[in-house]
């Protein structure tokens, strides 16, 4: 059944795909929402019809709101595990005919509820929500803040932050770093062929068990994560997929996205120990897996009830650390985020650029100069300038092909980087409005409330800014490793394809003497 929308924001369409553009204000009426997660196909007044962001836009009867209908439609709701998947129209299923339809995914968010922006992504699809940046409340936040959530800790669950000095935390080192591989993507299928699907095999460095997970066990774990750890910067995964989803290109692509995504994960202390990654990481058995998986899904411990498991350090903080956590780190990670997005627009255009443009022309040049060579070779006498012609067009078109194939060794790795790091420092604009509604809220109580009440608030308080600080260190931690590394990588792989070129030449230098 029909109904009707209203566009909240512009979204502009790429050109020349199944993609309408949007104006805010807009009554648009939607004639599919099955097309795929995150997107909704509509007309708009002039009867164009064309998709668009689900969460660009809100219905106008009195009925849930769209995001809300799509998590009643949630794979969680269902009790076989097989069946989660069952209903996925793009990541999961045949080739789409139409090879032209252009989806965009990442997208970034000022934190006050500015402009949006998608990147140039083609045939992906969004799964990223505009309630990322919710409020303070929608995270459990408050509840957590004044005492509300009642859930029994463990003391395996318990977590104690480090202070290292003055001002600077840290979370416990986990004990027995290990390492997980992914590797082998296999095309599959059930239902006697009629779903197709890729399984990437995972091994764990801790037992070297192999266990087979597809895209959407990753997209499942991504969202326990998010929900679990609202405190923590969980890495983002790659983008889902309309178009081309079993080509070799694409498929070797998302495993090495998906590793970025995997070792992230592993070098962290939280999250590399939680109980939902170790059960993605290590259960074999169908059983057990929807046993787990139904555990997760019931986990009481999440969003700002996490910090029920930290033991911060007993120093009282001053209200105006609390207070400047957000306005003295903010401006920092939105710089980081915009030079991430710059420099991942550059590695994405020197990527197209190596396979398309530098490629074609190098081809080109080697073609002309060999059929110089052909034209002059016109006689039954070998003609050696003709053959010298011949070589230096073999040398260019050689060139072109190392042009083409480059971006995979240094071009790609490095923008998958990028990418990783974008998601995570969009993460921490989430964690800062949290720490923010938690300093309004404990001033708004030290207002109305006095004695063991409020300085039970304020511990809280200060338990949220230290679980914020202690991301925030491990970030920067990462971020001057992990980046040094991919850059250093980066370098050698372009110096190594430079020397090939020069290599190229001098072999066909040779020949001409």
């Amino acid at each position: 059944m029909s109904f009707e929308v209203k566009a909240l924001y512009d979204f502009d369409g790429e050109p020349n795909t199944a993609e309408m553009s949007i104006v805010a204000g807009e009554i648009l009426k939607i004639t599919r929402v099955d097309v795929g997660e995150g997107w909704w196909e509509g007309l708009n007044s002039v009867g164009k019809s064309g998709l668009f962001p689900q969460a660009y836009v809100e219905k106008i009867t009195a009925t849930a709101s769209p995001i809300v209908e799509a998590q009643n439609t949630s794979p969680t709701k269902t009790e076989e595990w097989d069946d989660d998947w069952d209903n996925d129209t793009y990541s999961e299923i045949g080739q789409n005919n139409n090879e032209n339809i252009y989806m965009n995914d990442d997208f970034s968010s000022n934190y006050d509820g500015g402009e949006h922006h998608f990147p140039d992504n083609k045939g992906t699809v969004s799964k990223k929500s505009l309630n990322r940046f919710s409020s303070f409340v929608k995270n459990g936040g408050e509840d957590y803040l004044l005492g509300q959530v009642k859930v029994q800790v463990s003391d395996d669950q318990k977590i104690r932050i480090i202070q290292l000095d003055e001002m600077s935390f840290a979370w416990p080192q986990a004990n027995g770093n290990y390492t997980v591989q992914v590797t082998s993507p296999k095309k599959e299928s059930k239902l006697k062929g009629l779903k197709s699907y890729i399984a990437y095999q995972l091994t764990p460095s801790f037992n070297n068990i192999q266990v087979s997970r597809r895209y959407k066990h990753f997209d499942w774990l991504h969202e326990r994560l998010s929900e679990k750890f609202a405190l923590l910067a969980v890495p983002p995964l790659p983008d889902k997929q309309i178009s081309g989803r079993y080509e070799g290109q694409f498929i070797e692509h998302r495993r090495a996205q998906l590793q970025e995504f995997v070792d992230y994960v592993c070098r962290h202390p939280i999250l590399s120990r939680c109980e939902v990654w170790q059960h993605f990481l290590t259960c074999t058995e169908e059983k057990l897996w929807k046993q787990g998986k139904r555990q997760a899904e019931k986990d009481q411990l999440i969003g700002a009830a996490f910090c029920l498991c930290i033991e911060a350090p007993e120093r009282t903080l001053l209200p105006s650390v609390s207070e400047n956590l957000e306005s003295e780190n903010l401006p920092f990670i939105n710089r980081l985020d915009n030079v991430f997005k710059v420099v991942l627009a550059t590695t994405t255009d020197a990527s197209k650029k190596y396979k398309t443009l530098y490629s074609k022309e190098s081809l080109k040049i080697g073609q002309n100069f060999f059929a110089l060579g052909t034209s002059i070779d016109n006689t039954a006498i070998p003609c050696k300038l003709a053959q010298f012609c011949k070589h230096i067009g073999t040398a260019y078109m050689d060139i072109g092909k190392l042009y083409e194939q480059q971006p995979m060794y240094d071009w790609d790795p490095l923008g998958d980087k990028f990418y990783l790091y974008r998601g995570i420092t969009t993460s921490f604009q989430g964690i800062f409005t949290v720490c923010k509604g938690a300093s309004n809220k404990r001033k708004e109580c030290e207002k109305t409330m006095s004695g063991q009440v409020v300085n039970e608030i304020k511990s809280r308080c200060d338990t949220l800014t230290y679980t914020a600080m202690s991301e925030l260190n491990h970030f920067k931690n990462e971020r001057e490793t992990d980046l040094r590394d991919a850059l250093k990588r980066h370098i050698e792989q372009q110096i190594a394809f430079h020397q090939n070129i020069v290599a190229t030449l001098q072999k066909a230098l040779v020949e001409l003497h």
